[in-house]
């Protein structure tokens, strides 16, 4: 198939393009930067300029649009909807237009309010599944729950199939991954240091405040999400292939947490009155995948725990260990 991508030069860019090259797909790259692939054609366009989105989009059965503002610390709120609601809208009429059956759109678990919160809050229930309410307190998140009825929308509208992907707390665990990532998006300006200390810190200072910095949030406020960029890379392949499905939403999630302390720990710690509706043995993660396994037939395959990253981060904590200064013996 023909696949156009937007924001294929980003960061989960590059894994998306990497795993629909290896299966045989025809790329398009549509937007701004160029990505730096050599297996993918680029169309210049932008998410403000629609007849630019319809040339890159002619000829393609699949739209994949993950281009957004990806956090609501990088923009003022009247651009971020701009880019991430009126880009989909946009986005989502070129396809139309250009006579591409299915988009594939990069959604968020913030959706549901579980990222960037602006109170403390705590679900209704767990794991959380597709059908808990979704009640977003950022810009960011609701911008994703607007993307999500907009192609909701279409489809009722046209003869489009559209699957959103809530993908939550991507991390970039494998060595070749996260170097493909990096120079790409909000990562352009990391190195592996940089990458991999944000998920130690995330480890090692799991109850920070919250920050004012365009860095992840806390992990109490992702519900401890953690998910492989090579497993979202094959959720957005299931999606493209997919010959079912006409509208759907799916959560993507891996099958662990980012956290060391086992999960029933973390909920009687900081959930203690949330009603648990299913086992949550070892670190398992509170956001339900399962209807994108019986749906889609996703099933993440990595964890953090057994990567590049695990290593790096024993090999970082035995050097810290010997640099550090010796007590002087008593006496």
């Amino acid at each position: 198939m023909k696949v156009a991508v937007t924001g294929a030069s980003g960061s989960i860019g590059s894994y998306v393009l990497a795993i629909l090259h290896e299966r045989g797909h025809e790329l398009v790259a549509v937007g701004r930067t160029r990505p730096r692939s050599d297996n993918v054609r680029f169309s210049p366009a932008s998410l403000e300029d629609q007849e630019s989105l319809e040339r890159g989009f002619a000829g393609a059965d699949v739209v994949v649009h993950l281009a957004a503002v990806t956090s609501p610390l990088r923009a003022p709120a009247l651009e971020l909807l701009e880019t991430n609601v009126g880009g989909t809208f946009r986005v989502l009429e070129a396809a139309v237009r250009a006579g591409v059956g299915k988009v594939v759109f990069a959604s968020s678990g913030a959706a549901t309010g579980f990222s960037f919160p602006c109170r403390d809050r705590a679900p209704r229930y767990l794991p959380l599944d597709e059908e808990h309410p979704c009640d977003p307190d950022d810009t960011y998140g609701l911008s994703k729950l607007l993307g999500e009825q907009a192609c909701g929308r279409w489809s009722r509208a046209h003869d489009l199939s559209t699957i959103s992907l809530r993908i939550n707390g991507t991390w970039y665990v494998d060595r070749p991954g996260a170097e493909r990532a990096l120079g790409g998006g909000w990562a352009r300006d990391f190195t592996i240091d940089d990458l991999w200390g944000r998920y130690r810190f995330q480890l090692e200072e799991p109850d920070r405040e919250r920050s004012t910095s365009p860095g992840p949030p806390p992990p109490r406020d992702l519900l401890w999400a953690c998910t492989d960029g090579r497993d979202v890379a094959e959720a957005f392949r299931l999606a493209v292939e997919n010959e079912t499905i006409e509208h759907d939403v799916f959560f993507i999630n891996g099958f662990d947490t980012c956290s060391v302390t086992e999960t029933r720990a973390l909920v009687a710690e900081h959930l203690p009155e949330v009603e648990v509706r299913k086992p949550l043995s070892g670190h398992a993660t509170l956001w339900s995948y399962d209807r994108a396994t019986r749906l889609l037939g996703y099933e993440p395959k990595h964890t953090w725990r057994e990567s590049d990253f695990a290593e790096w981060l024993a090999q970082t904590r035995r050097a810290a260990a010997r640099s550090a200064p010796t007590a002087a013996p008593s006496g």
